[in-house]
């Protein structure tokens, strides 16, 4: 009797175990191109790249830090800031619309910008942001980064190497 008890509790915790490896957390790439880093930092190694609108399983969270993996497989970090719990759909907003989206139209909705919000804005507070698009363009390569930042003895945090 004894025995069926603790073979029933057995199967029991194993059968638990299942159900939640099973139950991992589905979140929506709230940006047009999300990197997937090695490491839970923004100067870890990009391994992948995901597009907005597209699910990943969230395996684990370490600070503003999701472990991620993409439909392919891939696997790796991401920022929190780049997820959303919310199911994203791709879609015309206007009538008669051709159906699909452009990239622009994309990275404002995952900023939570529209092309209305953002005329708005510019009428509301005036000025000339070319210069903020301008700086959106750049880019940098990681390991100049990297030695740059040795350079200056600066030690970032956040599992940097």
């Amino acid at each position: 009797m004894r025995y069926r008890k603790l073979t029933l509790a057995l199967a029991l915790a194993v059968c638990l175990s299942g159900a939640i490896a099973l139950a991992a957390k589905v979140m929506s790439v709230s940006v047009r191109d999300g990197q997937v880093r090695q490491s839970p930092s923004f100067l870890g190694k990009i391994v992948g790249k995901a597009s907005y609108g597209q699910s990943v399983d969230v395996s684990a969270e370490q600070g503003d830090w999701a472990k991620v993996t993409l439909p392919g497989g891939v696997s790796g970090w991401m920022h929190r800031t780049a997820l959303t719990t919310e199911k994203l759909a791709l879609a015309s907003g206007g009538a008669g619309g051709t159906g699909s989206v452009s990239g622009k139209e994309m990275a404002l909705a995952g900023k939570g910008f529209s092309a209305q919000v953002e005329a708005d804005y510019r009428r509301s507070h005036g000025g000339d942001f070319a210069a903020i698009d301008a700086m959106e363009r750049i880019s940098y390569n990681p390991s100049q980064l990297l030695a740059f930042l040795s350079k200056g003895d600066v030690h970032p945090q956040g599992g940097a190497k």
